[in-house]
């Protein structure tokens, strides 16, 4: 049972990191929306040590709108960017302000 289904907003936790992991900087505390599911898998930083008893954990795919990475963005308001995500760097996202 995953935590996160595709639609869901999420929140990168903005964390750092004394270990390896494949969470950018630039998705730190921004909000995106899952829209893949990936299998579970041993955590980057568990990987990057070659544990074989490594912990494992579902990972999603997040999408993100660009300018809301960059503010400064002068693209298009459409462009996107995705990456993968392992879940316990993820959390509900707030409400959006109406």
């Amino acid at each position: 049972m995953t935590k996160f289904q595709i639609g869901d907003r999420v929140t990168v936790r903005d964390a750092t990191s004394m270990f390896h992991t494949r969470t950018q900087a630039y998705t730190r505390g921004r909000t995106g929306v899952v829209v893949e599911h990936r299998p579970e898998w041993v955590i980057p930083e568990d990987e990057a040590w070659g544990r074989d008893d490594g912990r494992k954990e579902p990972f999603y795919v997040v999408r993100f709108k660009q300018r809301d990475l960059w503010p400064q963005y002068t693209g298009f308001d459409v462009d996107t960017l995705e990456t993968e995500c392992s879940e316990r760097w993820l959390e509900p996202a707030q409400e959006e302000p109406k």
